[in-house]
């Protein structure tokens, strides 16, 4: 007999046997026990979680002989049949197959027909999603008031496909990712079974590394187990699977954290000459991260770090709870966008030069005690519960309920708030990239605009061959224009709008040659809908 990968040989044949999906199971079998099926399921979640496995095994239960506490018996024909997949009352569809309306009406013919030998005819339709509009729009009469003696069951890892009128006709389930430990036990539980020797440490890393996916799982350790014929170890598994030790994302942290930059762009360039991929790479990384981040918080979830990873944490890293979040934003950003990168590992390594960056700008409590004459002393008024300012000759610091804070941003907020037009252009195209999120309309005419002077916060600005048009348009929005302007540069002012000479002969003829030639009742539709005659 041929060899039949795990992820089949250990396929659930029982409720009970279904991993990480008891909110599931649970309800499928009260409803069974108190005759409570409905006519159409709708069963969503990530791949590998159970989906089609469960709705097997309701098929199965539904239409067995001899069903023994709400689970299939396994062992009559019925049984036999649907787990091997020539029953005639259990039929399964691929929905990326079978798609189209044609099939979908072969299907309602179907349904008209009574069971061979069960109790129900059960429609199993795959990523339901993959359905054509029309196809969808001939299942929902059906769905919606099928023979007594049909079940729909629908499986989809994308649910916001699915039409809201197919939803509300069907009873939807959400499978879950399956945990780490629960993935673990069920691989244990298989190798102890197929009598292979294994480590219990080396086992965990295949369920971390298959990201809630118990299939997925159950790939990754036959790969493994067709690797090696001796016992499955750490190391061997790492190998295999490409999984890197946890002591070299410590490694990359320490480099930034001690502001090594040399050292931590040779040292990636060492890892990925040995081999490893880089979306192994900043997968392990961002995994190592989100770890510190976990055991920075204090929380309860279980960080899995190693002793060594939490003694570093404990006394050497200056890393504050923001600065790892910070990091982990980053590098989460270069792993969504890393299947489009052309130049990926020159990107990982830009990206490790920003994170390193990013620590260079933290501010330390050092940097915000430094004295000043120009300090304020604030102090909270106990009777008025308000904010005093006080006077202090040397440093002066904020005292507000018995804590003691040190500024020193006075010099910084005046600079914030001195504007002059040469900031304005530097900015300024960071303003126009901005505005065009609001009003593209608008954005368009500033971009050919030359920006002529900035008095007493008013900024003036021609219009380089402009029109009235144009003009109007702008006058019109100013208030949005000044609002987006305050966003970027912090300033409140006031824009005077100006054609130049040569636009404003242009628009002088154009208004000339409008008065001679346009109908009034034409002109009256180019206001209301504010158009722009183009000749």
């Amino acid at each position: 007999m041929s060899y039949q990968v795990l992820s089949r040989k250990w396929r659930p044949q029982l409720f009970n046997e279904i991993v990480g999906q008891e909110h599931v199971t649970i309800t499928l079998q009260n409803a069974i026990s108190m005759d409570r099926v409905a006519h159409g399921y709708l069963f969503s979640g990530p791949r590998g979680v159970g989906k089609t496995t469960t709705a097997r095994v309701l098929a199965k239960t539904l239409n067995c002989k001899n069903s023994i506490d709400n689970n299939p018996c396994n062992k009559c024909t019925n049984c036999h049949d649907i787990t091997h997949g020539n029953n005639l009352d259990v039929q399964e569809f691929d929905g990326a197959s079978n798609r189209g309306i044609d099939e979908i009406r072969d299907l309602r013919e179907t349904v008209k027909y009574p069971p061979n030998n069960g109790k129900y005819r059960i429609f199993i339709i795959d990523e339901v999603h993959m359905l054509t509009k029309e196809a969808f729009n001939a299942l929902l009469k059906t769905l919606e008031e099928p023979p007594a003696h049909v079940i729909f069951i629908m499986a989809t890892t994308d649910d916001h496909k699915i039409p809201v009128t197919i939803k509300s006709r069907t009873q939807k389930f959400d499978f879950k990712l399956i945990s780490e430990d629960e993935i673990a036990k069920f691989l244990n539980k298989i190798l102890e079974n197929e009598k292979i020797e294994h480590d219990n440490k080396g086992i965990f890393q295949i369920a971390q590394k298959a990201n809630g996916s118990l299939r997925d799982s159950l790939s990754l350790l036959d790969q493994v187990i067709a690797y090696s014929n001796e016992k499955l170890n750490v190391k061997m598994i790492r190998d295999v699977l490409g999984i890197i030790e946890e002591n070299i994302f410590l490694d990359l942290l320490m480099l930034i954290n001690e502001k090594k930059h040399a050292e931590l762009t040779n040292y990636i360039n060492d890892l990925l000459n040995k081999g490893y991929s880089i979306s192994n790479f900043i997968l392990g990384f961002n995994e190592f991260v989100r770890n510190c981040m976990i055991y920075k918080s204090e929380s309860s979830i279980i960080h899995n770090l190693s002793e060594k990873s939490i003694n570093w944490l404990e006394s050497k890293c200056s890393f504050t709870i923001k600065d790892i979040i910070n990091i982990l934003d980053l590098s989460l950003k270069f792993e969504a966008n890393l299947k489009n990168l052309l130049q990926p590992q020159i990107s990982l390594e830009i990206l490790f030069l920003k994170i390193a960056l990013l620590k260079n700008n933290i501010v330390t409590p050092t940097t915000v005690q430094k004295k000043t004459d120009n300090d304020i002393n604030i102090k909270t008024n106990p009777d008025t519960k308000t904010n005093v300012p006080l006077k202090k000759e040397g440093n002066v610091s904020i005292n507000i309920e018995d804590h003691k804070i040190n500024l020193h941003q006075n010099q910084t907020n005046k600079d914030l708030t001195t504007l002059s037009l040469d900031k304005i252009k530097d900015s300024w195209k960071d303003f126009i990239n901005e505005l065009a999120k609001e009003n593209t309309k608008i954005s368009h005419f500033l971009e050919d605009a030359n920006l002529v002077s900035y008095n007493e916060n008013k900024l003036c600005i021609k219009l380089l061959n402009g029109n009235n048009f144009q003009q109007n348009s702008l006058e019109k929005d100013l208030p949005q224009i000044e609002s987006i302007f305050k966003k970027i540069l912090n300033k409140n002012i006031e824009f005077e709008i100006r054609l130049d000479n040569i636009s404003k002969e242009k628009s002088k003829k154009s208004d000339e040659k409008t008065e001679e030639r346009e109908h009034p009742l034409f002109e009256k539709v180019i206001e209301s809908f504010e158009g722009e005659i183009i000749r």
